[in-house]
């Protein structure tokens, strides 16, 4: 079964204000460094290591900071940015450069209201949306073999065993405590947020004016059409400064 990942575009999504992290005059979260690069370039890298090489961004809030940081000379000698107009042909995508689009996509828009508008910059019928502060080295390759088994009728949700952040104590009617857990395993596993879709399937839904969680997700339940893939390596999401500092020194070969 041949799994083709190089026709396939990837949804960033970074258009929020992130405020947990810094103020809106601030550059955001997703262009802070973690160790060697910045977190959207380890994002990238880790994709493209799998043949993904034509990354969609609809941007909202601190737009300029991710135009400056994708139209610097120096940013497009170092990662070898090709920046693609909107109306692009197969021939303009560069296999030995990052390929780009970008768009404003307006503040104050849902992420799923990102994701409709994000179709018309892909010539591509597979997309793969991911969350812009999420760090994962997800096994596209597994990922896509699960895809293409249901021969990509169904959307894929990456899913996460996560463990908590707290000891558990579980106490009687009377307060008595019964046992302590240092830590355990939630019941049930996280969404990290790296999804697989087709066009065809997600504009079925293109009328659906809310969110992608609350509202898309179900409606995938609802009708069978949603699948998961558990993901067994690390996760880290990037909410506020103090996780950038976990992530730092848990990931310090990247």
């Amino acid at each position: 079964m041949k799994i083709y990942t190089k026709k396939t575009s990837a949804i960033v999504l970074v258009g929020g204000t992130g405020s947990r992290f810094s103020s809106i005059e601030e550059p955001p979260k997703q262009l802070s460094k973690l160790n060697k690069d910045f977190i959207l370039i380890h994002i990238i890298k880790h994709f493209k290591k799998y043949g993904i090489n034509h990354f969609i961004f609809p941007l909202g809030y601190k737009k300029k900071f991710f135009i400056n940081f994708f139209l610097s000379k120096k940013n497009v000698a170092k990662y070898k940015f090709n920046i693609l107009k909107k109306k692009y042909k197969i021939k303009d995508l560069k296999e030995n450069m990052i390929n780009i689009s970008f768009f404003d996509a307006k503040n104050n828009t849902t992420k799923l209201s990102r994701i409709f508008q994000s179709l018309k910059y892909s010539i591509y019928e597979d997309l793969l949306v991911t969350y812009g502060d999420d760090l994962a080295n997800t096994n596209i390759k597994k990922l896509f073999a699960k895809f293409y088994s249901f021969k990509r009728k169904k959307a894929i949700i990456t899913i996460y065993k996560k463990n908590s952040q707290y000891g558990h104590v579980i106490t009687n009617k009377k307060g008595i405590v019964k046992k302590f857990i240092e830590k355990p395993q939630y019941d049930y596993p996280i969404n990290i947020g790296n999804y697989l879709f087709t066009k065809s399937l997600l504009k079925k839904f293109k009328k659906l004016k809310y969110e992608l969680e609350t509202n898309l997700i179900p409606n995938l339940v609802k009708k069978k059409l949603l699948l998961s893939f558990e993901h067994k390596g690390y996760f880290y999401s990037i909410n506020d400064k103090k996780e950038l500092i976990i992530a730092k020194k848990k990931l310090k070969n990247l």
